[in-house]
């Protein structure tokens, strides 16, 4: 090779390393949160909350921090889901990312909290309890896909009583998306009824530590694993990916479906999310 042919080369090499090297840095900055490598921002000073939170009909706390693994694509798709069903309703909602907000004078002024997509250790010890004696005491809770959290144990609490004992610990990466069977188990709930037996979607399939059944949650939808590969994250014939629980007096949705932005824009996926609000905001029935 000519001497201005390695020049070139050795540019070329240059460039691609250095593409290379930003594209590691991105990608690192994305996924260190979700690796527990980030110390999460700790919110000390409450937001101001609107004046009508106290005459709502429905008052809904959408709640959207991440200290681990952002979806950035699914948080502002769920918010827009979320707010044209409080549109319908007559609800309020109040949207945030500032912990601070899980004290009690505050969250004593929703009826629902919403984790869109929440991740990592996003409160402080006093913030925790605050969230607990709400939730105990009656408040409803209605949590979407990444609220599952991330597979390392920063609140035994969260998961095993918020959650129904729903402990995420992984999901397939090739393919990362699928589409698959959602088997629905309960068909008499006004959450899920609305939905035929079986339906097929395409998301990012969670597979957790064992059956939210066994920690004493009720299911409403089961994955069918034969319809898609969940690799090492199978989990048999019971695979709840829908279901509900009760911690204390409150109440508890979680649904794993919604990786994607496109779930949200779902007529039926939006329908559920509706009634799952609605259900958790019911203090007067037993919960099941």
């Amino acid at each position: 090779m000519t001497p201005r042919s390695l020049r070139t080369l050795g540019i070329v090499g240059g460039l691609l390393v250095v593409l290379l090297g930003l594209f590691g840095y991105a990608a690192w900055q994305r996924i260190a949160p979700a690796l527990g490598y980030k110390d999460p921002v700790i919110d000390v000073v409450p937001p101001k909350l609107p004046p009508e939170l106290d005459a709502a009909p429905l008052a809904l706390l959408l709640f959207s921090k991440t200290s681990g693994f952002r979806h950035e694509d699914a948080i502002p798709a769920a918010r827009a889901s979320v707010e044209a069903v409080a549109v319908r309703n007559g609800w309020t909602v109040f949207a945030t990312e500032n912990a601070a907000v899980f004290n009690d004078e505050q969250l004593a002024l929703f009826d629902v909290v919403f984790g869109n997509n929440i991740t990592g250790d996003n409160w402080t010890e006093a913030q925790k309890q605050s969230f607990i004696r709400w939730s105990e005491d009656g408040g409803g809770f209605v949590g979407v896909h990444g609220a599952a959290g991330t597979r390392y144990r920063y609140w035994d609490w969260y998961t095993d009583s918020l959650l129904g004992g729903g402990r995420f610990i992984g999901h397939p990466t090739w393919p990362q998306f699928q589409e698959a069977t959602v088997q629905i188990e309960d068909f008499d709930h006004e959450i899920v009824r609305h939905f035929p037996q079986r339906f097929t979607h395409t998301d990012e399939w969670y597979s957790f530590e064992k059956s939210a059944r066994e920690g004493g949650a009720h299911v409403l939808a089961t994955l069918d694993e034969t319809s898609y590969d969940p690799g090492e994250w199978a989990m048999g014939d019971d695979h709840p990916i829908v279901w509900i629980a009760c911690p204390g007096r409150g109440r508890s949705f979680f649904s794993a479906l919604g990786h994607t932005a496109e779930t949200y824009a779902r007529p039926d996926h939006e329908q559920m999310l509706e009634q799952a609000i609605v259900w958790a905001a019911d203090r007067a029935s037993p919960c099941p």
